[in-house]
């Protein structure tokens, strides 16, 4: 694993236990700085493309991430060097001010030891959050202050004294995330984005301060000339990111976000090395390499065995921030080959969600049995009662908390004027909370994916470069449903490629959007009806698991179910008889996959046995203090635990 780690005003740093719990992988490069107040840490892999500090007399940095530019006064420059180098620089250039036009995918930390000052940042969409505990002495006044971009680490520090609070708790279990800053251990927030958190370290009082906010402003532009913006902008961020001396890889479906960046790889005549990940050489796989085929690159596909995702469910959730489960560490099984054969691994990631309008809101059009379909057309969002029933759902059946998710979203969704505040997150009006809703990017439980991913080897997606962000604020909600602008930039890069069909549709790429539209509904039609699986019923013929049908045919989600009976039965907000039930219904065909991953990821995370270590901990104070310990366990239902928030 990678991150950022760090204490201010404790008592002892304790910084090698944070930082060791990030460097998963064994050959990560821990950079420590510690003085009497501050201590902190990153932890990086192993190569020339991450470099991570810089370390002087008057300012010391630590990154965890990317940055590839700055917007200047002078035009844009591309960041060759070490990236926290040029953030020192330009830090005593013009200040904290050097964060408003940073482009990359970053969190940071920055030591100022004259001004006696820790500032916390992080990029403009959040990708890599900083976690963060912060406790007042009611001796002292001083605050002690714990950060990590791992959730799971922070109960490590002995300074962070936390528990489970069952509001964002059960927003996790039934949304399978909580919303903006919240997360599910009490007393821990994550850092708004896009801003910077300065931390006096003499005393812990931090001041918060924003650089960036979206501003959704689409023009009038032609969807022809959006798609040619998006094509130019998508090669100069991939020439931009690429080194001739370095091995690039792409995880590359049979759709058509990572063509487009594949398309960019082949427009700059730009060696890359392909992936595509399935069980099987279905035609979304052979699609695929009919892509990497037109381009000529060294492709690879990488099989996924029956096993796949159960090996997967024993390691992935350690990698968890409360975003998402297990099986969206989807390459996480091949880390070992893309370690060894890329220097950096490009995906298609979020194409979806800034060019295709996928987190619109759009009718959906049911004809019962036969099947459903959603229109290209946007429903908006008229108001905080429209907007929370859109994020709200029924919680699973073993969800034992007292609050319903609804009325726990309504405490914490707010309309001052025109501004929106979600879950702690400012938004300048509804339009900006509803086409920005990835705002912070942990809105999206695909955030797993990206975050894990970057666990593995350095990592990331073209779509997150700020030019793209930008130029995604700009175009109309109809061009981004019914525009096709991925496909027709793709076309203008790479005209071959643009000749080969979707991995759901019919027809090539290079078709009006009305008929590569169709023939994904007459094949998703057939799909579901005429379904012609592989050697199992979990074999799909698109590029993921069916694993509605693995969970049925597979035995390793009630095997971790069974083997933790007692933990669930002893926690206060889980019912033992409602997994049973929801176990069931899933058998029974009624698809309750996400509501089980969602659940086995949580009982396979340590942050668990963690917290019952700091419950023992207090238990052995308390007995000291001859206070009456006798109400239960650890994980019992009537104990104190930290588990159950009491």
């Amino acid at each position: 694993m990678t991150g950022l780690c760090g204490a201010v005003q404790t008592e002892t740093p304790h910084l090698d236990e944070l930082a060791d719990d990030i460097a998963y992988n064994g050959d990560e490069i821990v950079a420590p700085f510690v003085t009497d107040d501050v201590a902190v840490a990153s932890v990086r892999h192993p190569t020339r493309s991450e470099q991570s500090t810089a370390d002087c007399d008057d300012v010391v940095v630590r990154l965890w991430g990317s940055i590839w530019g700055d917007e200047t006064g002078d035009g844009y420059v591309t960041v060759d060097e070490n990236a926290a180098t040029y953030c020192a620089e330009r830090y005593r250039a013009v200040g904290l001010d050097f964060l408003d036009e940073l482009n990359g995918n970053f969190a940071g930390a920055l030591y100022d030891p004259e001004e006696g000052d820790l500032s916390l940042f992080t990029d403009r969409m959040g990708t890599r959050p900083i976690h963060y505990y912060q406790d007042e002495s009611a001796e002292t006044n001083e605050s002690a202050l714990v950060f990590s971009t791992s959730l799971q680490s922070l109960p490590l520090h002995p300074a962070v004294d936390t528990g489970f609070d069952e509001d964002y708790l059960a927003e996790y279990f039934t949304l399978k995330r909580p919303f903006g800053l919240k997360t599910p251990l009490d007393g821990v927030e994550k850092l708004h984005p896009g801003t910077v958190m300065t931390v006096d370290v003499g005393t812990g009082a931090t001041s918060t301060d924003r650089y960036w906010t979206p501003h959704y402003d689409p023009g009038d532009c032609s969807r022809e000339q959006l798609a040619e913006q998006l094509a130019e902008t998508m090669k100069t961020v991939v020439a931009d990111r690429t080194h001739d001396e370095a091995t690039e890889g792409l995880l590359l479906s049979g759709g058509s976000d990572s063509r487009l960046v594949l398309a960019a790889f082949d427009a700059l005549d730009q060696p890359v090395r392909t992936y595509h990940l399935n069980e099987w050489e279905n035609r979304e796989a052979r699609i695929a390499e009919r892509a990497a085929n037109v381009v000529g690159t060294d492709h690879t596909l990488l099989k996924r065995d029956e096993s796949y995702q159960s090996r997967s469910l024993e390691t992935a959730p350690r990698f968890s921030n409360f975003v998402g489960y297990f099986n969206q560490h989807h390459a996480g099984g091949f880390a070992e080959t893309l370690r060894a054969e890329c220097e950096y691994l490009f995906t298609g990631h979020y194409g979806d969600m800034l060019f295709k309008g996928n987190h619109l809101r759009i009718p959906t059009v049911d004809f019962g049995g036969v099947g459903s379909f959603e229109l290209p057309v946007e429903r908006s969002i008229r108001g905080l009662d429209d907007f929370v029933s859109e994020r709200v759902a029924s919680a699973p059946e073993y969800l034992a908390t007292s609050t319903d998710v609804e009325s726990i979203y309504y405490d914490n969704v707010v309309q001052r004027g025109r501004t929106v505040v979600d879950h702690g997150v400012e938004y300048p009006s509804m339009r900006e909370a509803t086409v920005c809703s990835r705002y912070p990017l942990t809105n999206g439980t695909s955030q797993f994916f990206y975050y894990a991913t970057a666990q593995m080897l350095p990592s990331g997606t073209p779509f997150l470069d700020n030019r793209l962000v930008d130029l995604f604020l700009r175009i109309p909600a109809k061009h981004l449903l019914r525009g096709d602008l991925i496909n027709r930039a793709t076309r203008r890069l790479s005209p071959e490629l643009a000749e080969i069909p979707h991995g759901r549709g019919l027809v090539p790429i290079r078709y009006p959007f009305a008929a590569q539209w169709s023939s994904e509904l007459a094949r998703d039609f057939v799909g579901r009806h005429l379904r012609s699986p592989g050697d199992r019923v979990h074999q799909s013929d698109g590029p993921w698991t069916d694993h509605n049908e693995l969970v049925r045919d597979h035995p390793f989600v009630r095997e971790t179910i069974d083997a933790n009976e007692e933990r669930i039965r002893s926690l206060p907000f889980l019912s033992w008889e409602g997994v049973q039930a929801c176990y069931r219904a899933h058998e029974r065909g009624e698809n309750r996959m996400k509501s089980l991953y969602t659940l086995v990821t949580f009982l396979q995370m340590p942050l668990l046995d963690r917290l019952d270590r700091l419950d023992a901990v207090e238990r052995d104070r308390t007995s000291q203090r001859d206070v009456d310990v006798s109400e239960g366990s650890a994980f019992g239902a009537n104990s104190d635990s930290r588990l159950a928030n009491d």
